[in-house]
């Protein structure tokens, strides 16, 4: 999947304009490897156990879990792109457009909106295993 590109104008800007240094992916987003990691790399199929925070540019944070253990084929089309970049023990940080997060859905809460639709989401994710 590749992110519109209005999508990637709009968050070539948010980091142009925030003088971040990142490396640019074919989907559209964004990524520093701050750790390369040294144990195994992840498939789409791989079970993780990760360290996260998300937040939004404003730099609200809408999410944030430790040491929780994930299937990668399920989450975020960001994520099931970023995270194979690194090895178990590794740190990524993956500056999303809204269609390879949660698009112009949002995410919600009940009826409280956590993720305004159409919103760049900046994730902080350590892989701790990859099992």
């Amino acid at each position: 999947m590749v992110a519109p590109t209005s999508e990637q104008m709009d968050l070539g800007d948010y980091i142009t304009s925030h003088n971040i240094t990142a490396e640019k992916h074919s989907s559209g987003l964004y990524y520093q490897i701050v750790a390369g990691g040294l144990g195994l790399t992840p498939s789409i199929c791989s079970s993780i156990k990760v360290n996260f925070s998300g937040k939004l540019t404003n730099g609200t944070e809408v999410e944030k879990n430790d040491q929780v253990v994930l299937n990668l084929k399920l989450m975020l089309e960001a994520w099931r792109i970023g995270i194979p970049l690194i090895k178990a023990g590794g740190r990524i940080k993956l500056y999303v457009p809204p269609s390879l997060a949660y698009g112009s859905e949002g995410k919600k809460d009940g009826s409280a909106v956590v993720v305004p639709p159409n919103s760049i989401m900046i994730y902080d994710i350590s892989l701790v295993e990859v099992m």
